[in-house]
């Protein structure tokens, strides 16, 4: 009797272990499949780019998210926006949904220190850069990439908080002027 309790405990242990065994087999072949698709994908993307087209059918976030980022670095802001909110949307703030934050904001942050970009939208780009910051660090306070970003973009466009100005107060405007340093080279965001 006791003998027979004891074969049937290892025959559950074993069954177990066999069982775990298998669903990390699945995730070991799903890992392999996003690594095949990440792998195929350009650092920077054009929406004309042919390498584009096989991969608005992929069904991972990852790759999705890696498509966005190269796009973003390339010439399709546009493509590479609509699929960071898409990304977000669908995610809210899981790992992937963070990441798309981030990036996302990263983005706005390139578009505004683009320098042939106007003044008001590189602002505009700059406050939307801000913003995304700003809803990561209530997730994650702990983000230091997000928070030096956001002191950047803060020195690039400071804000007037509870400046209120009235009819009374108004000066003449001061002209904004946009300085170019030779030689200077800007390293990219974190």
């Amino acid at each position: 009797m006791k003998r027979k309790t004891i074969h049937w405990g290892f025959a559950i242990v074993t069954l177990g272990l066999i069982a775990l065994a298998a669903l990390q087999w699945l995730e070991l072949t799903e890992n392999r499949s996003i690594a095949q698709a990440l792998v195929q994908m350009p650092a920077a993307l054009t929406a004309d780019d042919d390498s584009t087209r096989g991969i608005h059918s992929y069904r991972y976030p990852e790759a999705i998210l890696a498509h966005a980022n190269a796009l973003s670095q390339g010439s399709s802001f546009e493509e590479a926006e609509f699929k960071f909110n898409d990304l977000i949307h669908q995610n809210g703030f899981n790992s992937i949904g963070q990441a798309a934050q981030f990036n996302l904001a990263n983005a706005y942050l390139r578009q505004g220190l683009r320098s042939d970009a106007t003044t008001s939208t590189s602002r505009l780009m700059l406050e939307l850069a801000k913003q995304r910051y700003r809803n990561l660090l209530r997730v994650i306070p702990g983000d230091w990439d997000a928070r030096y970003n956001l002191e950047l973009a803060l020195q690039l466009a400071p804000e007037n908080a509870g400046s209120l100005i009235t009819a009374s107060d108004k000066a003449d405007p001061v002209k904004s002027v946009r300085v170019i340093v030779p030689d200077f080279k800007m390293k990219d965001l974190p």
